[in-house]
């Protein structure tokens, strides 16, 4: 077979990560491995018997003759006899030809051993068969019957076969064309405008119906069943598509369409091999010729014949998985067979790529495996199992295995840094072109890093810092990783080796520990030789090592007792301190607030400090120690309370009355007991509900009394406070007084005025009812209010009624009228009394004043 291909060999940098190489055909040359010329009058239909190496070649209506030639084309014999010969089909056994004869009503047997006729099989006057098929153990074919489409059937091993309809399509004219595939046989009718499809069930060798429908129009010269029965193939003439249906229904399948040149291509051959390859002609549009698919839409390869124009049905696979067949015609006339013996290799293509321990990684590193994972695509079969010849820079590697979804891989181990080429190479087969990769791999160790290093303390006698060592792979590195350090003074510029340190493999961290003995500035280098598969590193780390600091802390008591012995102690953290040291101890206390005692005491070596005095002032005592510090330590602080005990002190305070009116002003009076070097009291006012006010605050007088006077509007609380003493402790008394609310009151619906001695009394007509309202101070609305009314007889006053609660109303008001009987020329009186509630407990319950009315005619 003569094809113009590319063979491309790449050789591409690993940093590009992946690297193809592929074959593939132009599809423009036009090609066949051999032609012959064929010795026909008019073409039917091709068949192929390679187990007797013959081709077998019907020249339907009007014709008696089959031709047969061996496999390149050259004649062999004629079988005469056969009128009409069209439809071809061979037994599963190979040893019988069936041939359609549409002028003869029958369907032929002929010997494919001695290529002659040896029995017939009668299928009705006027059937005219037009085409043949063998499934579930008999002859089928496509005839008509009573002047419609039928499909029939003769059992050739009956003791005497007979041909039988078995289905008869009443609304078919024309006598069907069949195909079997998988136990199903489809029948194909055409007429002007419209094509008819049934399908039947026949893996019984009875037809079952299935489906029947209408798919498209035109001529159908190609017309084939899958070999697993599920599809049906239509290439139809005016179409420009080959199209897929399931046998089940006349759905469309998936795929459902394979494109086959341009518009129109007129599809008018069909041939699927038992592989499940597709080949289809098409005779017009801008490409035409013989196109292959494997499964998928896509076309796998595609031929332009070299001479004349593809016959209809002209296509036939040779049963070898090789070999397709195609009878062409030229403008003469004449037949011609072309023989496409390589039409099935495929394009071949590789793809290799670095993969491995870290996701974008572009190279290897040495010591560690590495592998290049690839694939081997084909638009055709994978080649599962497949050995590709591998090489290392020309020296033989083991062969990889092509899988079952066509990947492989190559793992290898290079022990130096370095370029390394790898070239895989796949030989080809019987339907795979040979293809060869090339791919440079870079070998190189990986980069590393040293964090900056962060200390966790810097002083003289400790410099401790940790960092980690990290690395391209993110890995950790091997047990035992050792890191080099050095110490530069930055003052004298001394450099001083220290010890190694071990990098910890579980989290690649390491720690520096130091002791330069002084303080200054000083720079420290960390750095990493590198390893086999480690580049070195390095990092600098400069701090300043600071005197340290150290903590103070003082034990002193809660509390003393005044003019006794204290001591305690304290220490200085960050030991040892030179001999000779000492700390500044000061009180402060209620006689040294501003200008403290002040004294010094040594410091040990160790940092012990003691603290001893006898506190002469009573309450609180504050000692605090001051650390000056020295060459490697810096200055410290503490400070702590003594409460040195005072004497008790007698403070009481008293009020001139308990309970007061609403208004009215308090006279208080706060005495002081003896005491030291203070004789200042204070005394405050807590009104309920109120803040805590300072009346008046001075010294006693010479009887130890302190008067203040107050004004009150609530129940309020007095407070004497003695702030204390050199020598007495401070003290405070209370006093809680009461105070009543301000109740004004007052009559309404009187129409004069008169008096009874000294008293004015409110004159009321008697068919009026006094009304009385009476008004709280402070606003106590939603409290209680209670009425009281006296009648005056027997030279006394006598209560008549006491009203229940009433509720005072926004304002603080409440009203309320008096119904009186047998009032005329009566004395009378009222008045009203705010009850404290239990939630008030700013004010005491009070009773306001006597209002008096008489009544008249």
């Amino acid at each position: 077979m003569r094809l113009k291909q590319v063979s491309l060999t790449a050789a591409i940098s690993v940093v590009a990560g992946l690297t193809t190489a592929t074959v593939g055909l132009t599809g423009t040359a036009a090609w066949a491995d051999s032609t012959a010329a064929l010795p026909l009058s008019h073409y039917a239909h091709l068949l192929v018997d390679n187990a007797h190496q013959h081709l077998f070649f019907s020249q339907g209506a009007g014709s008696t003759d089959i031709v047969v030639t061996d496999l390149a084309g050259n004649p062999v014999t004629t079988i005469t006899g056969e009128q009409g010969a069209t439809g071809l089909a061979l037994s599963p056994d190979g040893g019988t030809l069936y041939a359609a004869l549409a002028d003869g009503d029958a369907v032929a047997a002929i010997d494919t051993a001695t290529l002659t006729e040896s029995a017939r099989y009668a299928t009705g006057t006027g059937s005219g068969p037009v085409s043949v098929a063998v499934a579930g153990g008999k002859v089928w074919y496509g005839a008509m019957v009573d002047g419609r489409g039928a499909v029939g059937s003769v059992d050739p091993a009956a003791a005497e076969p007979v041909a039988t309809p078995q289905a008869v399509l009443s609304n078919w004219f024309f006598a069907p064309q069949i195909a079997t595939g998988g136990g199903v046989l489809a029948a194909e009718e055409t007429s002007p405008g419209n094509t008819d499809v049934a399908t039947f069930d026949v893996s019984s060798g009875t037809a079952t119906a299935m489906t029947h429908l209408g798919v498209s129009g035109g001529p159908t010269p190609g017309f084939q069943v899958s070999g697993d029965g599920k599809k049906v193939l239509l290439a139809t003439s005016s179409d420009i598509v080959l199209r897929a249906y399931r046998t089940a229904d006349m759905a469309i399948a998936n795929p459902d369409v394979y494109w086959v040149g341009g518009n129109p291509s007129a599809p008018n051959s069909l041939s699927l091999d038992t592989d499940g390859t597709i080949a289809v002609g098409s005779t017009q549009g801008s490409a035409p010729g013989v196109y292959l698919y494997t499964g998928t839409r896509d076309i796998e390869n595609y031929v332009k014949l070299p001479a004349g124009t593809l016959a209809p049905d002209g296509l036939k696979w040779g049963g070898d998985d090789v070999t397709l067949y195609g009878v062409t015609q030229d403008s003469s006339g004449a037949y011609t067979l072309n023989v496409l013996s390589g039409l099935k290799l495929t394009d071949t293509q590789l793809v290799l790529r670095l993969t491995g321990w870290e996701s974008g990684r572009t190279f290897a590193v040495p010591t560690r495996p590495f592998t290049l994972e690839g694939s081997l695509t084909t638009k055709g079969f994978v080649p599962v199992g497949a050995k590709l010849q591998v090489t290392r820079d020309g020296t033989e590697l083991p062969d990889a295995t092509v899988g079952a979804d066509g990947t492989f891989s190559i793992t290898d181990t290079r022990p130096d840094e370095g370029d390394y080429t790898y070239q895989v190479s796949y030989a080809g087969d019987a339907t795979h072109r040979p293809v060869t990769l090339s791919q440079t791999v870079g070998v190189a160790r990986l980069s590393t890093s040293l964090s900056y290093p962060e200390p966790s303390s810097a002083n003289p006698r400790s410099v401790v810092f940790t960092g980690t060592l990290s690395s391209a792979d993110l890995r950790t590195f091997p047990q035992g990783t050792t890191l080099q350090v050095s110490r530069t003074d930055m003052d004298t510029q001394e450099t001083v080796q220290l010890p190694s340190v071990t990098v910890d493999p579980t989290f690649s961290q390491y720690t520096v520990t130091d002791a330069p003995g002084t303080t200054g500035r000083f720079t420290y280098d960390v750095s990493f030789a590198g390893d086999a598969m480690h580049q070195p590193s390095t990092v600098e780390r400069s701090l300043i090592v600071s005197p340290y600091t150290p903590t103070l802390t003082l034990k002193a008591p809660t509390t003393a007792t005044r003019g006794a012995a204290l001591t305690f102690g304290g220490t200085l953290g960050d030991a040892p301190y030179p001999a000779g040291e000492t700390a500044t101890v000061s009180r402060t206390d209620l006689a040294h607030t501003s200008t403290p005692v002040a004294w010094t005491v040594p410091v040990g070596t160790d940092g012990k400090i003691t603290v001893k005095d006898t506190p002469s002032i009573g309450g609180a005592n504050t000692y605090q120690v001051d650390y000056p510090g020295d060459a490697t330590h810096q200055a410290a602080t503490a400070s702590s309370t003594v409460q040195v005990s005072r004497a008790a002190s007698a403070v009481s305070v008293t009020s001139n009355e308990s309970t007061y009116t609403y208004g009215a002003t308090a006279t208080v009076t706060a005495h002081l007991g003896t005491t030291y070097n203070s004789r200042t009291v204070s005394i405050w006012a807590t009104p309920a509900g109120g803040t805590k006010t300072l009346v008046k605050t001075a010294a006693v007088d010479s009887k130890g009394n302190l008067k203040a006077t107050y004004k009150l509007t609530h129940n309020t609380t007095f407070t004497a406070s003695f702030a204390g003493d050199y020598r007495y402790a401070p003290a405070t008394a209370t006093r809680a007084v009461h105070d009543q609310v301000g109740i004004a009151e007052k009559l309404g619906g009187y129409y004069t005025s008169t008096k009874y001695g000294t008293v004015t009394y409110r004159v009321y007509h008697h068919t009026v009812k006094p009304q009385v309202t009476s008004t709280v101070t402070p606003d106590k609305s939603g409290q209680c209010l209670r009425f009281q009314a006296q009648e005056y007889y027997n030279k006394a006053w006598h209560t008549l009624t006491t009203s229940s609660c009433f509720t005072l109303a926004k304002g603080s008001i409440a009203a309320t009228g008096l119904s009186l009987t047998n009032a005329v020329n009566q004395k009378f009186r009222v008045r009203s009394e705010y009850v404290a509630g239990a939630k008030d407990g700013s004010n005491v319950s009070t009773w306001g004043g006597w209002l008096y009315l008489t009544v008249r005619k």
